[in-house]
């Protein structure tokens, strides 16, 4: 009987043994199915915060680039208001200064000079010089430097000074204004004075 005993003995501890074996395989496996699920939970996790963090990092962006060219072109709306600003400062200074050469002798000097030149450029027995109304003073002298015949008349165009001469029958206009050529400088300025606004 002992020899029974011992056999139940072992073949208890056998499967006591097997059953062992079999639960600690049984928590391995729950252990590694555990760790692997929390890692899938992981990289999805992961996955989930790096698309927000790309989506947050476009908006970021998009705003910023939105916010810089609001203030570029508030900046270059500011620069282009002061160049124009400039630009008028600068255009006003001229005009009261030709305006008060106006009343030097050197203006009817200039002025009968440009009698002289229209002449030669504008040849009919038509032609009229139009000067600004406080300069129908010097028509006599105007008429005297033309060399002939012509008419001398008031022009509202003329605000600065100088003359410009017209000739229907031939179709030719001579400006000799101040007024054009301020204009002429101003246009020069606008082109060289490095105030352009570019962008």
């Amino acid at each position: 009987m002992p020899d029974t005993v011992s056999k139940t003995d072992n073949f208890l501890k056998a499967i006591e043994k097997y059953a062992e074996q079999q639960r600690t395989k049984i928590q391995s496996e729950a252990e590694d199915f555990k760790e692997k699920e929390l890692t899938k939970a992981e990289d999805e996790g992961l996955r989930e915060a790096y698309v927000l963090i790309q989506k947050k990092m476009t908006d970021i962006k998009v705003k910023i680039a939105s916010e810089l060219s609001r203030a570029e072109n508030a900046s270059r709306k500011k620069t282009f208001v002061r160049r124009q600003e400039i630009e008028n400062e600068v255009f006003e200074e001229a005009e009261k200064k030709l305006i008060e050469y106006t009343k030097t002798d050197e203006y009817l000097k200039r002025l009968k000079n440009s009698a002289k030149q229209t002449a030669q450029k504008l040849t009919s027995e038509d032609t009229v010089l139009f000067v600004k109304e406080s300069d129908l003073k010097y028509s006599d002298e105007l008429q005297k430097a033309f060399g002939r015949q012509c008419r001398v008349e008031s022009s509202d165009d003329i605000i600065i000074g100088g003359m410009i001469g017209i000739s229907h029958t031939m179709g030719l206009l001579v400006d000799e204004t101040l007024d054009s050529r301020l204009q002429q400088q101003r246009e020069w300025f606008f082109e060289n004075s490095g105030l352009k606004v570019t962008g």
